[in-house]
């Protein structure tokens, strides 16, 4: 395992091997990572609709399987490339790599929840399935802009550090333990995380919730997205930066 210091430089390391892959890799790596969260947000749903009193905690847990598949299997999660920036501040490759990773990363990761909500949705979901896909997006859309920003930095902040401490492990049980604590606790908070809102609200709109497209785009996905940017993009690279690898 490595300690604090050799994990940042891990992270700018780590950084520098995606910005530097080809359009087709991180594109199909993106659309991945979004079936991936979106399995895991459809377990979560599946059992707080099932499960009484702690169905929320136990789906917490099974939501953060999406994000263990992405750290082990593979895959390029928008709110984890948000660490990106750190190996940017270190100097180590130029901004305009990173804008052009998250572009692609944030469509691919868009096609891939949205594919996996369409096999979803034609699969015929039982009632309370459908019932509970709804309220929650119902609920995400009627977030008011600054609710959605802030819900999304608190996320970001603790999926960022979830990927961040999964470089630090080197064993599959290792990165399992430090990607799902954070996540879960995420979950269970109510945060919110834009590609997992990727999934749910079209599927939620397509089982005849309230809303169109530009809603879920400007009352959830851009404040959400900025949140997680400030989250992840900010507040967990830059501190990292300032105590391990700034010189001075």
């Amino acid at each position: 395992m490595f300690n604090p210091k050799e994990l940042a430089r891990e992270a700018c390391r780590i950084g520098t091997e995606k910005v530097n892959r080809g359009f087709t890799k991180v594109f199909v790596s993106g659309i991945l990572a979004g079936a991936f969260i979106g399995l895991g947000y459809y377990g979560y749903l599946v059992l707080a609709s099932t499960i009484p009193q702690m169905g929320r905690f136990y789906g917490a847990l099974f939501f953060a399987i999406g994000l263990v598949m992405i750290i082990i299997a593979g895959g390029d999660l928008f709110t984890g490339n948000c660490l990106l920036t750190m190996g940017w501040m270190n100097r180590d490759y130029p901004f305009i790599k990173v804008l052009k990773n998250w572009g692609i990363v944030f469509l691919g990761n868009f096609l891939g929840a949205l594919f996996l909500g369409s096999l979803l949705y034609f699969a015929s979901l039982p009632f309370n399935y459908r019932s509970e896909i709804i309220a929650v997006a119902e609920g995400k859309l009627n977030l008011k802009f600054f609710e959605a920003f802030f819900r999304g930095i608190l996320c970001n902040v603790l999926v960022g550090l979830a990927v961040y401490m999964s470089y630090a492990a080197k064993s599959i049980p290792g990165k399992i333990l430090t990607v799902m604590l954070p996540v879960a606790l995420f979950v269970i908070c109510g945060y919110e995380h834009s590609v997992a809102n990727m999934f749910v609200l079209p599927l939620g709109q397509a089982l005849g919730g309230e809303g169109n497209f530009l809603d879920i785009l400007f009352k959830n996905l851009l404040p959400v997205t900025l949140g997680n940017l400030v989250g992840g993009a900010i507040l967990i690279p830059g501190a990292y930066y300032l105590l391990f690898l700034h010189e001075r």
